[in-house]
């Protein structure tokens, strides 16, 4: 199964632990497990600021050591022109081996966590770009879906409703469609509000439109949902009820056939 990059990354840390405890390294990365933005990342920190303060703590620590080592030097020097050390001092000197084994590790695994570290970031910036892109397509959608369906619902004019009635373009409507589109147009229709109540009947009317638009399983009126709406809207549309320059297909008889075709736009296509 595949894992997530913040499982990547925990199971990672966790074999640098087991590969470093016996030179005494283990305990940066214990601080660092601790962390919890790293045990937890909806309870503490994000996973990029755990991984800078992990990249901190590994950095404290070879300053630490560097300091160590530089005094572990200067002991030796002191030793070597004729002083005599302490036991403490002389266990120090004796340590030299185990700073220098932890500073070369440490040297060698913090540039590998930095490039983890960066990766992560670029994943980071990647993925939060294409939610930013969604968001953005998903609200120019629902801007544009609003702004249609304002401008078809102009177009109900009564003349068109008339037509609908008798027929337009191979569609008929009963009274109870027609009276249906009549309510969505003055549910959704903000002209007569007084100012003081403009901006309860704007909300008003956003709540309709993408109630519509959102096909919702809810009443818009007393017997009427707007998923019923949206599908007669569907109709009117397949239809071509709102395109003024659609010319419906022409049936022509061909007498020598005797038989029936259909010629699309009178260009003398037949199918």
């Amino acid at each position: 199964t595949p894992h997530s990059p913040k499982q990547c990354h925990h199971r990672r840390v966790r074999e640098a632990v087991v590969s470093t405890q016996s030179t005494g390294t283990g305990r940066a990365f214990e601080t660092f497990l601790r962390m919890p933005s790293a045990t937890n990342p909806a309870k503490g920190l994000e996973m990029a600021e755990g991984l800078d303060r992990f990249s901190q703590v590994v950095e404290k620590k070879m300053r630490n050591l560097e300091k160590r080592k530089t005094k572990i030097l200067d002991l030796l020097q002191q030793k070597k022109g004729g002083k005599e050390l302490n036991s403490d001092q002389l266990t120090s000197v004796a340590s030299l081996s185990y700073v220098d084994a932890n500073l070369e590790q440490l040297r060698e695994f913090l540039p590998q966590f930095k490039a983890i570290s960066n990766e992560m970031e670029k994943t980071k910036k990647k993925v939060k770009r294409r939610e930013e892109t969604k968001r953005n397509e998903a609200e120019n959608k629902r801007v544009k879906g609003i702004l249609s369906t304002i401008h078809y619902l102009s177009k109900l004019s009564q003349e068109l409703k008339e037509q609908l009635l008798t027929g337009l373009n191979g569609l008929t409507l009963t009274e109870t469609e027609v009276t249906m589109l009549d309510t969505f147009y003055t549910l959704t229709d903000s002209s007569g509000a007084k100012f003081a109540d403009i901006d309860s009947s704007i909300e008003s009317v956003s709540g309709h439109i993408l109630g519509f638009l959102e096909r919702k399983d809810k009443e818009m009126c007393e017997g009427v949902k707007y998923s019923d709406l949206a599908e007669l809207f569907d109709r009117l549309h397949e239809h071509h009820v709102f395109d003024p320059d659609y010319v419906a297909p022409v049936l022509c008889v061909d007498t020598t056939a005797s038989r029936t075709l259909r010629w699309w736009h009178c260009f003398g296509e037949w199918g």
